[in-house]
This record gives C-alpha cells, sequence and structure tokens, in this order.
C-alpha cells in the first residue's frame, strides 16, 4: 500500500512538472512576440527565455507552428468567454450587455494585442496558423451573428443579413484594436477605443426603437 501511494505521488509530481514545463515555454514564446516579430521566432530562442534545454522543448510541443498554435488557443479561451456573456445577456437591459461585451473585447487586446498581431503575422506564412487563426475569427462571427439573430426574432434589430453585419463589425474590431494595442508598449487609450466601439456598435446594431 504505501509503495502504491508512494508510486502515485511521484507520476503526480512529474505530471505536474511537465504541466510546469509546458507552461514556462509558453510564457517565454509569450514574452518573445511580444517584443519581436515572429519571424525572429526559434526553438533556440524560446529556450533561452525558458532557460530549458532544446530536448524539453519536442516533450510538448511538435514545432514552432504547433507552439503558435497551442498559444492561440490559450488566448482564444478569453475572447469566447467575452462572445458568451454577451451572447447570454443580449436583448435584455439594453444596452448593458452590449457594452459589457466590447469592453470585454477591448481589455482582450489591451492584455493580448501584441501577441494576437504576432500570430496574424504568422497566418501570412504558415497555413496551419492561417487556418486556426481565421477559423477562431470565424467562430466569433458566428456566435455574433447568432446573437442578431435572436435580436431580430425580438424585434429589436432590423438588418439585411445578420451574417454580413457580425463580419463586418468583428473585422473593424480587430484592424482597430490590433492598431492601437498591436505593439509594446501600448500606444492606445483604452477609454477612447471603447468609446469609439460603442459609438459604432450602438448605432449600427442598436434597437430599431
Amino acid at each position: 500500500m504505501i509503495r502504491r501511494v508512494s508510486s502515485m505521488a511521484q507520476r503526480t509530481r512529474r505530471r505536474q512538472q511537465r504541466e510546469r514545463t509546458r507552461e514556462e515555454i509558453l510564457a517565454a514564446a509569450d514574452r518573445f512576440l511580444r517584443q519581436s516579430p515572429y519571424r525572429e521566432l526559434t526553438v533556440e530562442v524560446v529556450m533561452a527565455q525558458a532557460g530549458l534545454t532544446r530536448t524539453a522543448f519536442y516533450r510538448h510541443f511538435d514545432d514552432i507552428t504547433d507552439l503558435v498554435l497551442q498559444l492561440l488557443a490559450e488566448i482564444g479561451k478569453d475572447l469566447y468567454a467575452v462572445a458568451e456573456r454577451w451572447g447570454a445577456g443580449a436583448g435584455t437591459e439594453y444596452p448593458a450587455p452590449g457594452l459589457e461585451g466590447l469592453a470585454g473585447v477591448v481589455d482582450f487586446f489591451v492584455r493580448h494585442g501584441p501577441l494576437v498581431r504576432a500570430i496574424a503575422e504568422a497566418a501570412v506564412t504558415d497555413e496551419q496558423v492561417e487556418r486556426a487563426y481565421r477559423g477562431s475569427i470565424e467562430t466569433f462571427i458566428e456566435m455574433t451573428a447568432a446573437t442578431f439573430d435572436r435580436l431580430v426574432e425580438q424585434g429589436r434589430l432590423e438588418v439585411r443579413d445578420t451574417r454580413a453585419l457580425a463580419r463586418a463589425l468583428n473585422f473593424m474590431n480587430q484592424a482597430y484594436l490590433l492598431e492601437e494595442f498591436g505593439r509594446d508598449p501600448l500606444g492606445g487609450d483604452r477609454e477612447l477605443a471603447l468609446a469609439t466601439l460603442e459609438t459604432v456598435w450602438l448605432r449600427v446594431a442598436g434597437p430599431t426603437a
């Protein structure tokens, strides 16, 4: 019994150590991409930043593309959570849920803008990253369009094509917020950016009455 408990404890410690190592590598890549262009990212650079060996990298990631894809998956969770909260509240207590959703999007880019910029750069030359990056954008567009559909059904919104509107507004958000917050140190004004997007979204996708 004692041996089994000891063996389980060792496996738990090894698993925790593997997870810590993975997080250290992701954090090192994140730090690098906030300061430097994607084209300069290499396994050697990441592991030097992390203070780990090249061998450790390949225990957790297939290559640099795999690393970038996992970074995208990690930050994507934050953005989807914003869309889900907005979607759940849209149509009630106007305009509070919409304003909260826009604030969440702006804050996402304030936190992750330089990393999103680097991933967008990677998407230009890496087909796998491009598919994943475009897929994350399309997922967010679909979530936005579904919310618009519900507002249309409730008679709170009147538009010709909810998905087209969702695409236009989300691509506008992305381009504008990357321009404002896509570089470290951040040059944009968070309050001004939020006020600007509120003006656009509430005029275009506000209630019909």
